[in-house]
């Protein structure tokens, strides 16, 4: 039972990728609208956070936005 149902999971994951892929103003669209926050806010707010001394800006702002943009694409791609 398990088996077949993760076998599902895995042929509409299969599917969604594929459509992700095939689709290049999808791909251009959500990698643009990441990079441009992460130049906006991360030169925007990294003298802020340079004034701290604890790090850089960017280094600290990436994974939140890699974070977002997973969790974005996730809960809006649902059909």
């Amino acid at each position: 039972m398990k088996s077949n149902t993760f076998y599902a999971i895995y042929i509409l994951w299969l599917r969604q990728i594929k459509r992700y892929f095939r689709s290049k103003s999808r791909i251009i669209g959500s990698l643009g609208q990441r990079s441009s926050s992460l130049v906006a806010l991360g030169f925007g707010f990294g003298s802020i956070f340079a004034q701290s001394r604890r790090g850089n800006y960017i280094q600290f702002l990436s994974p939140g936005i890699i974070a977002m943009s997973v969790m974005f694409t996730a809960v809006f791609s649902g059909d």
